[in-house]
């Protein structure tokens, strides 16, 4: 097998270069007893031997083996589990030529963030159907919460559904186009907006599909409580006095009473409702709890709410840019779990500037630009040869979503490469004088 690079510490594993050809076994055995946590191999690159089963016999003589398909020969349990399971955790499986490079095994795999784009166009105008429906049915969900009515679950359910079918075929249309919103009808929206981030986020983060069906019905009913505000408090263009903020603070309790009544509302749901306003230093509303107080759920909504409020057109303020919204988070300490937010933005596929990114040649570089609206160009400043353990020359590169090669493959730790003073190295690079940008 081609081995395109190690996980964890480069010093753990026991070869001079990290990519390589692994032709004996005496090399397999090295990387067995090494203290490498996960590799990432190349099928492409690799040489798969035709298994050959020695103990399949019958009384008459050896069985006849089948003719050998095309390509290499790959056992039919390993086909399966490459397509339907994650990579088991041994370095022993083959793997279609076809595929990707993939962590072999690993607790985390790293995440390709190519898109196909060839979906985009006929996804695109599905998901606005999607996103219509889910509008009309927001807005009778909240007129039946204000008369008094139950909240009907079982067709919430249905239309979380039809947001994760619509997620799981091109997530980059509904999550883009859910962002175009007017402001009156920004609260239905904002609704079917984090339903669908809480639901590609929660399979980013490999949650099982119930769970993953709950946290979007969590998010279409997490601001339920705004019935109990007016929409001269809602729409106001200016800042609020203490009174109108005291009113909006209260929401999430007045929301979390409204669902209580309801035995069908799943426990996510209710958890989500009163938590996601709280921040992780414990500043936020309405019990300032803070850190591992917080459920995942609870600190998932925090961000994904922040998220689409930053992104989307409100009554005071302007849409900001993805890239330029998850930048500006990442720099607002205390408010975020700062680990789970890399997490959403890797789900998004988007990295925001000053990200440590490893490229599919063997490069490192730091996201300088227009840092990935799931179909934008990103530009990185690639200064470090992972192969060779060494610096370059910094230089910008322009990599297009659907590049093959260069493509980004991942986010990197500073940490696992030894840049001990990462901030200090990043600010020396970025302020490197460069040429224009090579298009990858």
């Amino acid at each position: 097998m081609f081995i395109h690079t190690f996980e964890g510490r480069w010093i753990d594993h026991p070869f001079w270069r990290s990519r390589f050809l692994v032709e004996t076994s005496e090399q397999l055995e090295k990387i067995r007893q090494s203290r490498v946590e996960a590799l990432v191999i190349d099928p492409s690159r690799s040489v798969v031997m035709p298994v050959i089963d020695e103990g399949a016999a019958t009384d008459d003589g050896p069985a006849e083996k089948e003719p050998p398909a095309s390509g290499p020969a790959v056992p039919a349990a390993a086909r399966a589990e490459a397509i339907d399971r994650p990579p088991v955790h041994t370095i022993a499986t083959p793997w279609p030529v076809a595929a990707r490079p993939q962590p072999l095994f690993a607790p985390e795999r790293a995440r390709d963030v190519r898109r196909a784009r060839k979906s985009y166009g006929p996804e695109r105008r599905r998901a606005l159907r999607v996103i219509d429906k889910s509008r009309r049915a927001m807005v009778d969900v909240f007129e039946s919460a204000r008369l008094g009515r139950a909240i009907e679950v079982k067709s919430l359910v249905l239309l979380t559904q039809e947001v994760a079918d619509s997620i799981h075929r091109d997530p980059r249309a509904l999550l883009n186009l859910v962002r175009l919103k007017n402001k009156d009808e920004y609260t239905y929206l904002h609704s079917v907006a984090v339903c669908a981030l809480m639901i590609n986020f929660a399979r980013h983060l490999q949650l099982d599909e119930a769970t993953v069906q709950d946290l979007g019905v969590a998010g279409l009913l997490h601001d339920i409580g705004k019935i109990a505000i007016s929409d001269d408090i809602l729409l106001k263009p200016g800042a609020l006095d203490s009174r109108e903020r005291q009113a909006v603070e209260e929401h999430p309790v007045a929301g979390h009473k409204l669902l209580a009544r309801s035995l069908s509302i799943p426990p996510a749901a209710l958890e989500v409702c009163l938590r996601h306003h709280e921040k992780f230093d414990g500043t936020g509303y309405p019990d300032g709890l803070n850190g591992e107080k917080l459920s995942l759920f609870a600190r998932m909504a925090a961000i994904c709410d922040v998220y689409d409020a930053v992104t989307s057109d409100r009554a005071y303020r302007a849409a900001w840019a993805p890239c330029e919204t998850l930048t500006e988070m990442q720099s607002w300490p205390g408010h975020f779990d700062p680990k789970l937010l890399e997490r959403f933005a890797d789900s998004l596929g988007i990295f925001p500037i000053g990200t440590l990114v490893r490229i599919s040649n063997g490069l490192l570089g730091i996201v300088s630009g227009n840092c990935g609206t799931l179909d934008e160009d990103v530009t990185v400043r690639a200064f470090f040869d992972s192969d060779r353990l060494e610096d370059i020359e910094p230089y910008d590169c322009t990599i297009s979503p659907g590049a093959d090669d260069p493509r980004i493959i991942c986010r990197d730790s500073p940490t696992f490469w030894r840049f001990d003073d990462w901030d200090a190295m990043r600010m020396r690079v970025m302020a490197t004088r460069v040429g224009r940008p090579e298009k990858a």
